[in-house]
C-alpha cells in the first residue's frame, strides 16, 4: 500500500468514525426516554440491567464481527455490521413493548465498528511498525470520535426538546443520515482485504493463544480498569441527567458538549506533546493518577458546576489511558491477527461495561455516587501500582511522532 492509498484510507477512518459515533451517541442519548415509556414499566434501578443485556449482544457479537474481518475484509465487515446497526437505530424507538425491545437489542450482535476501525488501523501499519505511530493513528481516530461524541447527544436533544417531541421521527432521521453519510465512505474508501479461503466459523484458538501472552493479560486488564469505572459513572449520570433534562435541558446539552470538547483538545494538543516528552510507562501512571484524582473530587463534590470542572478532567485521563493501552494491546498481537486483536481490544472494555451492573447495585448501592467514586478511584490507584510494577516492556519511541501533520514514511 503506497503514501496515496493510505493517507486515502485513513481519511476514510476519520470520517466513518465521526459520523458512526455521532449517530451511536444520538441513539444512546434517547434510550432513556425509550425505557420510560416501556409496557410492563421498567424501574430506575433496572435500566443499567437492559444497558448490560445490550452489552452481552454485543460481546458475543466480538468473536464473529472479528472472524468477519478477518474472512470478508474490513469493507464488507464495516457494510454489514453498520447496516444492521443503522436497523436497529430506526427501529428502537419504533416499539414501546419491554420484550420487543430486549429482542430488537439482539441486532447489536453487529456494533462492533470500532473493533472494524481499531483493525484498519493495525492493517495501515506493518506488524513491526513503531508504538508511537500507531498511537499516533489512534488518537487520530479519537478526535472524530469525540466530535461525535459531543455532536450526537446535542443533535438528538436539540431534535426532541425544541423541534420535535417524537423520539421515532428523530430517530428516522438519525438512521437516514447514516445510510447516506457513512454506508457511501465506507464502500467507496475503506480497505478491502477479504480471505475467502477461511471459514466464517470462529477460530476460539486464537484469542487463547493470543491470552498466553503476559503483555496482552496486563495490557486488556488495565483496559478494563479504566473502562469500567468510567462506563459506571457515566451510565449514573446520564440516567440522572435525563430524568431532569425535561426541565432544563441546557445543562445536559452543554455538560456532554463540555466533554466532547475536552477530549478533541487532550487527542489534538495535549496527548501528541506529552508524547514526545515522556515515555509510555510514566504517562500511563500519570494518567492513571490524574484519573483517581478526579473520582475522588467527583465523591466530594457533586453539584454541577463541579461536574463541569471533575468531569473534564476524568475525561481527559481517561482517554490518554485508552488510547495508550490501545496501541500497546494492538501492537503485542500483532498486524497477522488483526481481527483477534483488535477483537480483545474492544472485549476487554466491554466486559469491564458487563461487569458494571454486578458491582452497581450489589457492592455499591444504586445511585450512591460517592461509594462508586471511591472504588473507582482505588482501581486507578491499583492501576498506577501495576503499570510501574509490570510496565517495564511498554515501548517508547518519538521517531515516527512528529505532530498530527506528521507524514507517514
Amino acid at each position: 500500500m503506497n503514501r496515496r492509498e493510505k493517507h486515502r484510507h485513513e481519511l476514510a477512518l476519520l470520517a466513518s468514525t465521526g459520523a458512526y459515533h455521532m449517530y451511536d451517541q444520538w441513539t444512546r442519548s434517547l434510550l432513556p426516554f425509550v425505557q420510560w415509556n416501556l409496557t410492563p414499566g421498567v424501574g430506575m434501578d433496572n435500566f443499567i440491567w437492559l444497558t448490560a443485556i445490550s452489552t452481552s449482544f454485543t460481546l458475543i457479537g466480538t468473536f464473529f464481527v472479528a472472524r468477519l474481518i478477518e474472512v470478508m475484509g474490513l469493507r464488507n465487515s464495516a457494510m454489514i455490521s453498520s447496516a444492521f446497526v443503522i436497523l436497529y437505530q430506526f427501529l428502537v424507538c419504533q416499539f414501546t413493548n419491554l420484550y420487543v425491545y430486549i429482542f430488537l437489542q439482539s441486532l447489536l450482535l453487529f456494533n462492533n465498528m470500532q473493533m472494524i476501525i481499531d483493525a484498519a488501523i493495525l492493517n495501515l501499519e506493518s506488524e513491526d511498525g513503531d508504538y508511537k505511530k500507531r498511537t499516533r493513528l489512534i488518537t487520530r481516530i479519537m478526535i472524530p470520535q469525540s466530535i461525535g461524541y459531543a455532536l450526537g447527544p446535542y443533535c438528538a436533544l436539540q431534535m426532541i426538546f425544541f423541534v420535535t417531541p417524537s423520539l421515532e421521527i428523530s430517530q428516522a432521521l438519525c438512521g437516514f443520515l447514516a445510510i447516506i453519510t457513512l454506508l457511501p465512505v465506507i464502500w467507496n474508501y475503506f480497505p478491502d482485504n477479504p480471505s475467502t479461503n477461511l471459514s466464517l466459523v470462529p477460530d476460539f484458538s486464537g484469542y487463547f493463544e493470543a491470552l498466553k501472552s503476559d503483555n496482552v493479560k496486563l495490557y486488556s486488564l488495565l483496559l478494563m480498569m479504566v473502562t469500567g469505572p468510567y462506563t459506571a459513572y457515566d451510565s449514573l449520570l446520564r440516567n440522572s441527567m435525563a430524568s431532569s433534562a425535561i426541565r432544563d435541558p441546557n445543562n445536559m446539552h452543554n455538560l456532554f458538549l463540555t466533554l466532547g470538547l475536552t477530549t478533541v483538545l487532550v487527542n489534538t494538543v495535549l496527548l501528541p506533546k506529552l508524547q514526545t516528552m515522556i515515555s509510555t510507562q510514566v504517562l500511563l501512571s500519570g494518567s492513571f493518577s490524574v484519573l483517581a484524582g478526579s473520582y475522588i473530587y467527583l465523591a466530594v463534590f457533586h453539584d454541577l458546576i463541579h461536574l463541569f470542572i471533575g468531569m473534564p478532567v476524568q475525561v481527559a485521563a481517561a482517554t490518554i489511558c485508552i488510547g495508550e493501552l490501545s496501541s500497546q494491546l494492538m501492537g503485542a498481537i500483532g498486524k497477522r491477527k488483526a481481527g483477534t486483536a483488535a477483537s480483545v481490544l474492544r472485549m476487554s472494555q466491554l466486559a469491564a461495561t458487563l461487569l458494571v451492573p454486578f458491582v452497581h447495585g450489589t457492592i455499591v448501592p444504586h445511585h450512591d455516587v460517592v461509594s462508586l467514586c471511591l472504588m473507582s478511584a482505588a482501581l486507578s490507584g491499583l492501576a498506577v501500582v501495576m503499570v510501574k510494577k509490570f510496565g517495564t516492556s511498554m515501548v517508547f519511541s518519538s521517531e515516527y511522532l512528529p505532530g498530527f501533520s506528521g507524514k507517514y514514511d
